[in-house]
């Protein structure tokens, strides 16, 4: 089993980067590989919702069930895949006016050969994409908390 793991600060207050992180609608917008979700996409996710996901790695298109089998609101959500073989979890943790997301990915290189045949060369793509995510992932929950600040003061 691989695993990759990726952390990043985000400014904003815990609860609402949990919500905003955890809301399925969202991962078309921040994750490189994710074209499409259905299932609990509107809210933030919750133990027992299902979401069926899309996504293109290395070129190849993967579509699969996710069920959330953990969640601690605002600390932690564990995500696993249908298979049993790939397990997504999300930590968050506050420090001053900032949150700390860590994304960590469990998943079997085997799973992916059609996309990328090197464990070495999947497993680097997986962190690549996952530290772009995390990059588009701060950028776009930053935009919308801070759209949702002039709201409240009414600019």
């Amino acid at each position: 089993m691989a695993q990759v793991t990726n952390t990043i600060q985000i400014h904003g207050p815990l609860e609402a980067v949990f919500d905003l992180a955890s809301t399925t609608r969202f991962w078309p917008q921040w994750h490189p590989a994710t074209t499409g979700v259905g299932g609990v996409t509107e809210r933030p996710m919750l133990q027992g919702d299902k979401i069926r996901e899309r996504a293109v790695i290395g070129g190849k298109t993967y579509e699969g069930n996710w069920t959330v089998v953990e969640h601690t609101r605002p600390a932690r959500v564990v995500l696993l895949m249908e298979s049993g073989r790939i397990k997504i979890s999300y930590s968050f943790q506050a420090s001053g006016s900032t949150t700390e997301f860590k994304r960590e990915l469990e998943f079997h290189p085997e799973d992916f050969g059609a996309s990328v045949a090197e464990p070495d060369l999947l497993e680097k793509l997986m962190h690549q994409q996952s530290e772009q995510a995390l990059q588009k992932l701060k950028a776009l929950v930053e935009a919308i908390l801070q759209k949702e600040t002039r709201l409240e003061i009414g600019d």
